[in-house]
């Protein structure tokens, strides 16, 4: 997957979306739009690993404001965010949770930018799940880094606004894609603190703080 590095005087080091380098991932996902739905709509993966798959992968890329709505998200399913959060950064622990290990794949996937996983990882996802469960985690990792790097990019746009640019983002990446992102995230944002009974303005000060905690 190609994507740009980007730092900055503020050392903002997220990787963050050129619009070549979104196109080129949105396409991979646009092939994949039957296991898109069937991932989410019937659904064909179960609910809480897709979701604690999500929040790991949004710790990954740093994004805060994807972190803290697919925390929210995983609640609503009845995934164990606490222990999520215990997991997700213990790469030495033994590889015998069959979510323990999907979600150590998918942290190392994201993490190498869809590249090799090593052998040992790829062999312990292998002999807990299917071929097809294989590939429906893969497009999960997929679907959240494209998300992740889009609110990158819009973190870089509100930098480039309080006057300390991030070297090397394109000022026309960060409007297209940033806007893009703001206008698709905000109402989700929204759909979820309704969701989980939380008034508008809870959710974004609650939304806020984790943006400030990646950053």
């Amino acid at each position: 997957m190609a994507m740009s590095v980007s730092s900055g005087p503020s050392v903002f080091r997220k990787r963050t979306y050129t619009l070549g380098h979104l196109a080129s991932d949105a396409r991979v996902l646009a092939s994949r739009r039957k296991e898109m739905k069937a991932i989410w709509a019937e659904p064909r993966l179960d609910p809480q690993l897709r979701e604690q798959v999500m929040v790991a992968v949004a710790t990954v890329n740093a994004c805060g404001f994807c972190t803290y709505i697919h925390h929210e998200t995983a609640l609503q399913v009845g995934a164990d965010v606490g222990d999520l959060a215990s997991l997700i950064d213990q790469s030495d622990k033994p590889l015998d949770d069959d979510a323990i290990v999907a979600i150590m794949w998918a942290q190392r996937y994201a993490e190498t930018g869809f590249g090799e996983i090593g052998e040992l990882l790829e062999h312990a996802l292998a002999q807990r799940f299917t071929e097809e469960q294989r590939r429906d985690i893969e497009t999960v990792v997929r679907v959240m880094t494209l998300n992740n790097l889009c609110g990158n990019t819009l973190e870089a746009l509100v930098r480039r606004l309080r006057g300390n640019r991030v070297t090397h983002s394109r000022l026309i990446d960060e409007l297209v894609i940033g806007v893009g992102y703001f206008l698709g995230a905000v109402p989700q944002g929204l759909l979820t603190a309704r969701m989980r009974g939380k008034s508008p303005a809870v959710a974004f000060r609650e939304a806020r703080a984790a943006i400030a905690a990646a950053a």
